[in-house]
């Protein structure tokens, strides 16, 4: 029987990795899904979805990579296209429904315990994201597993946060 020879792809970017981009595209999703709610803006919505297009866009390209040994540059560059234009159309959304922001019920969400706790762990992920990804970010296996580490442990943490305080 021959043997079934299974392609390389790039070194390191194996399934593990596509998995774990999943994490924060998926924990995103259910935030924005939970902050839309109450939000009542068609225009957020669309925004949210089309940034999760975007992070799914990078979930399959590690997916293909990993199964397939195959790069299909279409899904990176779509990724900038969506998340931008998904994130405008959030802040313009969350803008046109101003109406139904409470400040004072967001700062007593965010402040009370302990989502507080999940809030500021969460921003010290995302902090230490931006920080790695402007210094140290080479494009390797190994700086995209760092990379995802910390996005999942953002979104997650801030998934914890809006769950504790909606």
């Amino acid at each position: 029987m021959a043997e079934v020879k299974r392609p390389e792809g790039r070194e390191g970017f194996n399934l593990g990795m596509a998995l774990l981009d999943a994490v924060p595209v998926a924990a995103f999703g259910a935030d924005m899904l939970l902050l839309s709610r109450p939000l009542k803006s068609a225009v957020f919505l669309i925004g949210a979805v089309l940034a999760l297009l975007g992070g799914l866009c990078m979930v399959a390209f590690k997916l293909i990579l990993a199964l397939a040994g195959k790069e299909y540059p279409v899904f990176k560059k779509l990724f900038p296209v969506f998340m931008g234009t998904g994130w405008i159309l959030m802040i313009l959304g969350a803008v046109l429904a101003r109406k139904n922001i409470r400040p004072a019920a967001i700062r007593a969400a965010v402040t009370s315990m302990p989502a507080a706790l999940f809030f500021l762990l969460g921003l010290a992920f995302f902090v230490s994201f931006i920080v790695y990804w402007k210094t140290k970010f080479d494009g390797s296996a190994r700086s995209n597993w760092i990379e995802e580490i910390l996005n999942a442990g953002a979104q997650v943490c801030l998934l914890v946060g809006v769950i504790l305080s909606v």
